[in-house]
């Protein structure tokens, strides 16, 4: 059947091939949106953590004392200032990881807003989109 929506002053407008093909990019978008921002937490929350190590490096008082870093499924044991650089590069990796994803996030936001101003302009508020601000 034909997919009619009624907008404010009653007349039935109908949802066109472009129209749905909208719609279902917009919800493609806002499920990546979610999965961005889920991993854009992750991301935070592995800086947090790698910037209190970093901390804990300088505040160890013996210098000769060596540090177990993890290198993926391993532990070595480095001296400091290899561990204070290992844990500087994983930082400015990270760093990089979350001002990618908030840049992909934007693109994403961007987009959304483009197709909801779209369809709200034919469907009025009789369109209801999810979107989480």
């Amino acid at each position: 059947g034909r997919m009619a929506s009624m907008n404010e002053d009653g007349n039935e407008k109908e949802v066109t091939a472009a129209d749905q093909a909208d719609i279902n990019a917009f919800s493609r978008l806002n499920v990546q949106f979610h999965d961005l921002e889920d991993d854009l937490k992750l991301k935070k929350e592995e800086l947090v953590n790698l910037q209190d190590c970093s901390n804990e490096l300088l505040m160890i008082l013996d210098d000769e004392e060596l540090v177990k870093v993890s290198v993926g499924e391993t532990y070595v044991d480095l001296n400091q200032d290899d561990a204070q650089s290992h844990v500087n590069n994983l930082v400015e990796e990270t760093e990089k990881n979350v001002t990618e994803l908030e840049t992909q996030i934007t693109h994403v936001k961007e987009q959304m807003k483009e197709l909801k101003a779209r369809l709200s302009l034919k469907f009025g508020k009789s369109i209801n989109l999810e979107e989480d601000e």
